[in-house]
C-alpha cells in the first residue's frame, strides 16, 4: 500500500483537481435565468439577494440550473447505450476487441453524449419556461440555442473531467460513473451539514439521523452481502447483480421523465392538463404521501429492463453453461432487488425520517452505486482491468 501511495501521488492530485472543478461547475448558473427567479429562489431559501449560506443545501442554491448539474447525465446515458449496441452488431463487437476499435467507439460515445445533451437541453428550455416564477422567460430561437450550447458545453467539460480521471487520476475506467455517483452524495452532505448547524434540539437531531444512518448501513451491508453471494457462484466479474446496478434504474428513470418533458411542449395550449401531469407524475404528492401508482410503474420498468439487459449481455458475453438454466430466475431476482432498493427503501426512509421530525432523503440505488464504485476502485487498485469494454461483463459500468 505504501508503494502504491508513493507511485500514485500525481494521480491523487489530478483526482482532487478534477473533483474541485466538478464542484465549481455546479455553482455557475446557465445563461438567461431570469432575475426574478434568482431573487425569488434566494428569498425562499432565506438567504436574501446576494447572500449565500456557508453550509447546507442553501449554499448551492442554483445547482439544479447550472452548467454542470446535467452535464454528466448525457455522457453516462451514451455509455449505457453503447454498452447495448454490441449485442445487435457483430461489427461493433469485433471493434471492442482491439485498441483502435475501442478508441473509435469512445469517440462515437462522446459524439452521442453531446447529441443527447443538446436534446435534453432543449427539453429543459421548454419545461423551465413555465412555473411561478419561470426559470427562463420568453425565448426566441437564438436564446434557446445559447442555453442549449451552454448546457452541452457543461457535458463537454464533464467528459473531459471523466476522461482525465480515467487516464491521469484514480478513475480506473469509472470516471463518468464516479462523477455521477458523487453528485447526490455531495448534495446530501451539504444538506446534513446545514441540518446539524440549524437543529433546534438534541431530540430533533438524533432521531431522524439515527433512522437515516440505520437504513443506509443496512442497505450497504446487504449490498456487500449480495456481492459476496454472486462471487461465490464463480462468475467472472464483480457485479452486484446479473444486470448490474446502474443501467436498469437509470434507463427506467429516463423513461419516467419523458412524460413531463413532453408535456412542457403543450403547456401554452393545455395549461390545466399539463399542470395536472406535473402534480401527479412525481413520487411524492405535495402533502408528502407517496405516489403508489408511479412507484409501482417504476418497479415494473426496472424489472423489465433488468431482464432485457441480461438478455443483451448474454448475447455479447455468454453466461457459463452451468448458470444458463438459472439465467432468467437470477435476472428476475436481481431486478426485484434493484426495484426494492430504488423504490421501497427510499419511500420507507422518507416516511420514517419525516415522522421523526426532519425529512432526510436517500436513494437506495444511489447508495448501491456508490458502494459499487468503491468496490470497483478497490479491484482496480489491486490490478484488475476490464478486458471487454462497452459490455456489462466485464466493463467499467457496474
Amino acid at each position: 500500500m505504501r508503494l502504491w501511495w508513493r507511485a500514485d501521488k500525481r494521480a491523487l492530485v489530478v483526482t482532487v483537481v478534477c473533483l474541485v472543478i466538478w464542484r465549481l461547475l455546479e455553482q455557475i448558473p446557465v445563461t438567461d435565468v431570469t432575475p426574478r427567479f434568482i431573487t425569488t429562489e434566494l428569498y425562499q431559501l432565506g438567504n436574501g439577494p446576494g447572500f449565500f449560506a456557508a453550509i447546507g443545501p442553501n449554499s448551492i442554491p442554483f445547482a439544479a440550473w447550472s452548467v454542470g448539474y446535467e452535464g454528466i447525465g448525457p455522457y453516462l446515458e451514451a455509455l449505457i447505450l453503447m454498452s447495448l449496441i454490441p449485442a445487435v452488431s457483430a461489427r461493433i463487437r469485433n471493434m471492442a476487441r482491439n485498441r483502435r476499435g475501442r478508441d473509435t467507439l469512445a469517440r462515437w460515445t462522446r459524439v452521442l453524449a453531446l447529441g443527447l445533451a443538446m436534446g435534453q437541453a432543449y427539453g429543459f428550455t421548454v419545461l423551465y419556461q413555465y412555473g411561478s416564477p419561470p426559470v427562463f422567460g420568453s425565448m426566441d430561437w437564438s436564446a434557446r440555442l445559447a442555453v442549449c450550447l451552454a448546457l452541452s458545453g457543461g457535458t463537454a467539460l464533464m467528459i473531459l473531467l471523466a476522461d482525465a480521471l480515467d487516464e491521469f487520476g484514480l478513475g480506473f475506467g469509472c470516471g463518468a460513473v464516479i462523477l455521477y455517483a458523487l453528485g447526490p452524495l455531495a448534495t446530501e452532505v451539504h444538506r446534513l451539514a446545514g441540518y446539524f448547524a440549524a437543529v433546534p434540539s438534541l431530540d430533533a437531531l438524533y432521531k431522524p439521523i439515527a433512522i437515516w444512518a440505520a437504513v443506509t448501513l443496512a442497505l450497504t451491508v446487504g449490498s456487500v452481502a449480495i456481492v459476496l453471494a454472486v462471487q461465490r457462484t464463480g462468475t467472472t466479474e464483480i457485479r452486484f447483480l446479473i444486470p448490474g446496478v446502474l443501467r436498469p434504474p437509470q434507463i427506467a428513470a429516463t423513461v419516467l421523465a419523458l412524460p413531463t418533458i413532453a408535456a412542457g411542449s403543450y403547456y401554452a395550449k393545455y395549461p390545466a392538463q399539463v399542470q395536472w401531469i406535473y402534480a401527479s407524475w412525481q413520487f411524492y404528492f405535495p402533502n408528502g404521501r407517496p405516489n403508489v401508482a408511479l412507484v409501482l410503474i417504476y418497479v415494473a420498468l426496472i424489472v423489465l429492463i433488468a431482464l432485457f439487459v441480461v438478455a443483451i449481455d448474454d448475447l455479447v458475453v455468454p453466461v457459463r453453461l452451468d448458470l444458463r438454466p438459472h439465467l432468467i430466475r437470477l435476472a428476475l431476482i436481481s431486478g426485484l432487488f434493484l426495484a426494492l432498493l430504488a423504490t421501497v427503501v427510499p419511500v420507507a426512509n422518507h416516511l420514517l425520517t419525516q415522522a421523526a421530525g426532519e425529512l432526510i432523503p436517500i436513494s437506495g440505488s444511489e447508495v448501491l452505486l456508490v458502494v459499487a464504485v468503491i468496490l470497483l476502485s478497490i479491484r482496480a487498485v489491486e490490478g484488475y482491468r476490464p478486458v471487454v469494454p462497452y459490455t456489462a461483463s466485464p466493463s467499467a459500468l457496474p
